[in-house]
């Protein structure tokens, strides 16, 4: 019996430390960043465009129809053409943060005693593979604690600080590979007390061969679609320039947001007596990039939160003029009733 209750506490506790991760990392990484990419886009997106929601898949490409800018203030002769790209990347490794916190009556019983919850974890850890080398014990902070005396006067009471001990807390920095073994290692926590689990890092070792390979597609993307504008009967002739080259990354911690799960309740069953209401729960979700604001995505389908990288390359296309002017064309009718088109030679200048 007492068995079944220990591995039901360790499945309990387990759960809360999910659900305290999700919170922690979100409270945490929301500190850090304010604000995201969604937002940032808006801000710095400045054209008029339409929604397009028309996709053409093909392999693990995800192609949407290209999108062409007139902006303000641009001459009759110029053209924008944009590209903005997505890849889904898994990542290489993880680091996962614990916390400690020891009280004691002195500094050396609080080390003490969180030594001796420290140990066994780091012995479990090695055990399921994880080298010594990809641990790191953070010494966080080592401070008195105070609590208040009173000392009794004829009219009066004054409270006084006195030492009371000692905290201690410490951070366990623990890096893998595989996205499999934070479940063993949060298990491992939960049963040597170790319940404050702070956030997972994500890591991507080669993120320039990443946007290089990304600024690749979005160049063949652009001059696709140059191509079929000539097609169109647009001349996109003469000279261009990259007006704008961004990128970014977008990590899965920060892309953790929060909901409440829809609940209904009926009162039929409870006419004429006392409702009380249950708690609603309250959880996070990983919630990553749509995908309608770009026109490349790569690796579109994936199972587990990914690294998310983002591209965006503007060219504007300066046009020659004297095939942007229309010329006045004369058309007659033979004798035959046939239509045929009279050659006007172009007026030489000064007559």
């Amino acid at each position: 019996m007492k068995k079944t209750i220990f591995i039901f506490c360790i499945v309990f506790l387990t759960g809360q430390l999910y659900a305290q991760r999700s919170s922690n990392q979100l409270e945490f990484k929301t500190k850090r960043y304010n604000g995201s990419y969604n937002t940032y886009d808006k801000q710095q997106l400045q054209y008029n465009e339409e929604a397009n929601d028309g996709y053409i898949q093909n392999s693990n490409v995800i192609q949407s129809q290209s999108r062409t800018y007139a902006q303000t203030g641009l001459a009759k002769n110029e053209l924008v053409i944009e590209c903005q790209a997505l890849m889904n990347v898994k990542a290489d490794s993880y680091l996962v943060i614990f916390n400690l916190t020891q009280v004691g009556q002195t500094a050396k019983e609080a080390d003490d005693l969180i030594t001796k919850r420290m140990t066994p974890f780091l012995e479990g850890l090695k055990a399921l593979g994880v080298q010594s080398s990809d641990i790191y014990v953070d010494m966080v902070y080592l401070i008195p604690m105070y609590e208040f005396a009173v000392e009794k006067k004829l009219f009066s009471k004054t409270y006084n600080e006195v030492p009371n001990g000692f905290e201690m807390q410490k951070n366990l920095h623990i890096r893998f590979k595989k996205s499999d073994m934070i479940d063993d290692i949060v298990t491992l926590s939960a049963t040597n007390e170790i319940y404050d689990l702070v956030t997972i890092e994500y890591f991507v070792k080669d993120t320039q061969a990443i946007y290089d390979s990304m600024s690749n597609k979005a160049v063949q993307h652009i001059l696709k679609n140059v191509t079929k504008y000539e097609k169109l009967g647009l001349k996109v002739e003469g000279e261009f320039r990259v007006i704008m080259e961004k990128k970014k990354a977008i990590y899965p911690e920060d892309q953790y947001t929060n909901y409440e799960s829809f609940v209904s309740q009926s009162l039929d069953a409870a006419k004429n007596k006392t409702v009380t209401t249950m708690r609603k729960p309250k959880t996070v979700a990983y919630n990553k990039l749509p995908y309608d604001n770009f026109d490349i995505v790569i690796n579109p389908e994936f199972l587990e939160p990914v690294v998310q990288f983002t591209y965006r390359l503007q060219v504007k296309y300066t046009l020659n003029k004297d095939k942007l002017e229309p010329k006045n064309k004369y058309w007659v009718i033979d004798q035959a009733g046939n239509l045929k088109e009279v050659p006007i030679k172009d007026t030489p200048t000064g007559f």
